[in-house]
């Protein structure tokens, strides 16, 4: 599968040097991240976030840098959300949720059933044209699955939106 995702420059370094990058623990995001893992059966310490070429992307890369990787990521490697239903899922952890992100708290915004369809939906993996905003989550990026970059930073305003509007 071709993955597009936005990284720090200390990320691509790692990769060019021949190491698998590992993503860090975000302490203000860890329970969100603790129970997607859990939910996917994800081995890592925090997840790599990305999306498919040829799909809308989830981000506009600001947060991480803004160098844009291309990966071709084996299949088995890759596990799919809807961008919409994480994002939901993540802001029921981080508002409602009981400590162990698994339950949650009383309030007047998501019933538990809600909740727990939500977990349902980020387990259940589909095919890619099933999703209307796939994202694509990794446990780590090989060095060998970097097909290219491109440095968005150095990029004129312009090229930089056309690049997001043409290159999915």
């Amino acid at each position: 599968m071709i993955i597009k995702t936005y990284q720090s420059e200390a990320v691509l370094k790692i990769l060019q040097q021949g190491r698998t990058y590992h993503a860090h623990r975000n302490l203000r995001l860890q329970a969100a991240y603790q129970g997607l893992i859990h939910l996917l059966g994800l081995h890592c310490e925090a997840p790599v976030f990305g999306y498919l070429r040829g799909h809308k992307g989830c981000t506009n890369g600001k947060i991480s840098g803004s160098i844009l990787l291309t990966l071709k990521v084996p299949a088995d490697c890759v596990w799919l959300t809807e961008y919409s239903v994480w994002a939901d899922y993540m802001y029921c952890v981080l508002h409602y949720a009981s400590q162990n992100y698994t339950h949650l708290l009383p309030n007047e915004e998501f019933t538990a059933r809600q909740f727990h369809d939500l977990q349902i939906q980020l387990k259940t993996q589909r095919s890619p044209s099933n999703y209307q905003v796939p994202q694509a989550i990794l446990e780590k990026i090989k060095p060998e699955w970097l097909v290219s970059y491109i440095d968005c930073r150095r990029l004129p305003p312009l090229r930089r939106f056309l690049l997001k509007l043409l290159h999915r």
